[in-house]
């Protein structure tokens, strides 16, 4: 999955729990050594962190309601290719 998919599927999460439609979610991902993955979505005047499970959470929500995936079959792994850009590797079990 792209960056661009993983920045989708988190506005649609970040939409869905706060009651927003996605356009109204901006979102910006980052990764820090140590501390792993995360996302600052920012929803009107709030933002909300996005721990790396909430994102993993964000993309098994985001294949399920746009292209029919059971969350339950989906084995998801963010990834950190070349230091530019965050990406989402995913398994069908």
């Amino acid at each position: 999955m792209s960056e661009q998919d993983v920045v989708d599927a988190c506005c649609v999460y970040a939409a869905n729990h706060h009651g927003r439609r996605p356009e109204d979610v901006r979102v910006e991902l980052w990764f820090e050594p140590g501390r792993g993955f995360g996302a600052d979505a920012n929803i009107g005047w709030s933002t909300v962190q996005l721990s790396e499970q909430q994102m993993v959470d964000a993309i098994a929500e985001y294949l399920a309601q746009y292209h029919n995936f059971n969350p339950q079959e989906l084995n998801i792994q963010l990834q950190f290719p070349d230091e530019s850009r965050i990406e989402a590797y995913i398994v069908v079990l």
